[in-house]
């Protein structure tokens, strides 16, 4: 099968633009992560940071930790 897969996609003209596009695309997804979490607040951190040790179930409301 991958036989058939790679000398198809030898033939195709253009098919290097597929592999530049998902490295693009999985760059792009991990730096806007990465930027995301340098802006997120201390406080907020910390109450992410303390779900799985709590024992009943927590409320998160984003919007008012964005606004402070």
């Amino acid at each position: 099968m991958l036989r058939f897969i790679k000398s198809h996609l030898a033939t195709e003209d253009g098919v290097e633009f597929y592999g530049m596009f998902s490295l693009m695309v999985f760059v792009l997804f991990f730096a806007i992560v990465f930027i995301r979490m340098v802006r997120m607040r201390r406080a907020t951190i910390e109450e992410l940071s303390a779900i799985p040790l709590s024992e009943d179930e927590p409320v998160i409301n984003i919007k008012e930790h964005e606004n402070k």
